[in-house]
């Protein structure tokens, strides 16, 4: 029966926190659903021969999941309730974009969950003794927000993409972590629709680094900074959390609905719309800073020592930062309603969730202060008491009526912008497409 199937589609897999999502995905199913039930999850890379890789690797995970909790007669049982389906998908791409959304809406009933967690940094390097410094005077704020330290180019431009001669440019770090995914998100609706979860989850990936003062409207691909990774996943917190407001609904409630310019199934008559969530996965070792091993070991073990200092954040491993996206992908409606009611009664929206643990490292899923909106946009001090005891970044404030009416400003705009671009980008994809069958 289709109740007894689930469905999960995550990006960018092939290592670091996307491979953890996929293996938390799975030991957690296997413990807390019942046996009758079945998980296929559908991953992404950006190549086969990744696919390939990273399917041997889950297989491997699962097996050795299946040994720990049942032994080796448990094996077939964990391999009979998982499916995996590798895709490869290219989300600077956007042509590669819409041909994986084809395959997967022909060849899936339904999609219950779509993890959104591929991204590119664009960092070019590391200051390195302005980084020691920082971490040895000031290292709980150096290891959580390092923009201080890190290089990135400014104006970062994608590939051209089409052979049409009205092409827009566009930048990488904002189509390869934000407008890739809003196209995507846009092309399953109908496979997402028919979800059973009724609503279908769609959970996007942020970052604590997003910064307000590194972001602009007027620059909303992030071109003009050299910040662009923390300046797009502001963008991605300001869309997110204005969706269901009603400001921001004559172009959600449009871009939240299946179309058919892009050649894809539509039947409004099985349609639900699917529920957007705002994740992040805390500080931990992920592949989107490339550093060596003994590097890589270095900064876990300063981690550790921030974390032994209070921070909440550093949950230091890729299959802890994975915590906040499984439970949001796995928990009962109920659980996820209850969670956000806790801000709706006090005059709140949409929390953004993420993996955080005490100073033994404990793991818990947190809310998270977000720059303009503060606590799920709940005005004034923090009210619930875990969010009272959380360590604030330095120098934040209490949200104000001004500042929401600000980001809620802010939040319009940008679906406005980003539901013009999206139409503009499907005209000149079906142009392309219509030339390369002609040819």
């Amino acid at each position: 029966m289709a109740e007894e199937e689930t469905y999960i589609l995550i990006t960018g897999t092939n290592s670091g926190l996307g491979f953890s999502t996929c293996c938390r995905l799975m030991d957690e199913f296997l413990v807390s659903r019942p046996d009758n039930q079945s998980l296929t999850l559908i991953f992404t890379t950006r190549s086969e021969k990744k696919s390939n890789e990273t399917l041997a690797q889950l297989k491997n995970h699962l097996r050795a999941t299946a040994k720990k909790l049942w032994g080796l007669e448990g094996l077939a049982k964990a391999e009979s309730r998982i499916t995996f389906k590798p895709e490869h998908v290219d989300l600077c791409d956007l042509l590669s974009v819409r041909a994986m959304a084809r395959r997967i809406v022909a060849e899936i009933p339904k999609l219950d969950i779509l993890i959104l967690n591929a991204g590119i940094a664009g960092f070019t390097g590391i200051n390195w003794p302005l980084a020691f410094w920082c971490v040895l005077t000031d290292t709980i704020y150096a290891l959580t927000w390092p923009a201080r330290y890190t290089y990135s180019n400014i104006g970062v431009m994608n590939r051209k993409q089409t052979s049409q001669p009205d092409e827009p440019p566009m930048g990488k770090i904002f189509c390869a972590n934000v407008f890739g995914h809003y196209m995507l998100t846009h092309y399953l609706l109908s496979v997402l629709g028919k979800s059973t979860l009724k609503p279908a989850r769609v959970i996007w990936t942020s970052s604590l680094e997003s910064t307000r003062d590194l972001f602009s409207v007027n620059d909303m691909q992030g071109l003009k900074v050299a910040e662009s990774y923390q300046s797009v996943k502001y963008l991605t917190d300001l869309l997110i959390l204005t969706e269901p407001l009603s400001s921001s609904a004559p172009w959600a409630d449009k871009y939240l609905t299946p179309s058919t310019c892009s050649g894809m199934d539509t039947n409004a008559a099985s349609y639900t719309r699917p529920k957007m969530y705002l994740s992040h996965p805390g500080i931990c070792s992920t592949s989107i800073v490339p550093l060596a091993l003994p590097l890589i070991w270095s900064m876990m073990f300063v981690s550790w020592i921030a974390r032994l200092m209070g921070s909440p954040w550093h949950v230091i491993d890729p299959y802890s930062g994975a915590n906040a996206t499984v439970w949001l992908s796995l928990s009962p409606k109920s659980t996820l309603d209850g969670a956000e009611a806790e801000y709706e009664r006090l005059g709140g929206g949409k929390p953004k969730w993420g993996s955080a643990c005490d100073r033994l490292g404990k793991q818990c899923v947190a809310s998270t202060e977000v720059e303009g909106w503060g606590y799920a946009g709940v005005v004034g001090p923090a009210v619930l008491e875990a969010d009272k005891s959380r360590r604030r970044k330095r120098g934040a404030t209490d949200l104000t009526a001004e500042e929401k009416a600000t980001f809620v400003d802010a939040g319009r705009d940008c679906w406005k912008q980003m539901e013009t671009l999206r139409l503009r980008w499907e005209d000149l994809l079906s142009r392309e497409e219509a030339n390369d069958i002609k040819s």
